[in-house]
């Protein structure tokens, strides 16, 4: 992707965590990128290759979070920095992970956003589960813990701490403090 198709992806997030991806248009892209509207259907022909593409670009925009994890330290240390990296506990997050709620919510009627949504859980469900068996390893967490289904509950976890750190109320130290008491109930 060149600079600037990524620029007018970087638009394209900043509109979707703004509003709907209904209010989408190409018009509005290119105001909000500072190129004229032939430029953006130079790289995007579609609002629906857009928003795409959007997608690809927020979930590879939160994988390289997930790949900027210190893994130093204790295992289950390592897999709360791996669940925090993708949490929306700063703005750029914040608006990483208003798109990807948005356009998750969209995947069941798309089967486009649905392959992307799909590949992105699948490697954060198999990054989870080899956090918790190295923890399972190091005598983090009991042994009889099934580490595949414990990483799709953590993927709910993010889920849940996610909309509530957007939607509620629920400040950063109360969201990390949420964390913290769900690995404290598995390691039990």
């Amino acid at each position: 992707m060149t600079t600037r198709g990524a620029h007018v992806l970087d638009a394209v997030v900043r509109l979707i965590a703004r509003s709907p991806p209904e209010a989408l248009s190409i018009r509005n892209v290119a105001r909000e990128a500072g190129v004229s509207i032939a430029q953006v259907q130079y790289y995007f022909r579609t609002k629906d290759e857009l928003v795409l593409r959007a997608f690809e670009h927020v979930t590879a925009a939160l994988e390289a979070e997930l790949d900027r994890v210190d893994r130093s330290g204790s295992p289950l240390e390592v897999l709360r920095r791996m669940i925090l990296s993708w949490l929306p506990l700063d703005e750029p997050r914040r608006e990483a992970v208003l798109v990807w709620l948005a356009l998750t919510a969209r995947a069941p009627t798309s089967p486009q956003l649905a392959a992307v949504a799909a590949r992105m859980d699948a490697t954060l469900r198999r990054e989870l589960a080899l956090g918790l068996r190295n923890a399972q390893a190091a005598g983090e967490l009991p042994a009889h813990l099934d580490a595949e289904t414990h990483a799709l509950l953590l993927l709910a976890v993010i889920d849940g701490l996610s909309t509530q750190a957007l939607a509620g109320d629920a400040v950063a130290t109360r969201i990390e403090a949420a964390l913290d008491a769900h690995l404290a109930l598995l390691a039990a």
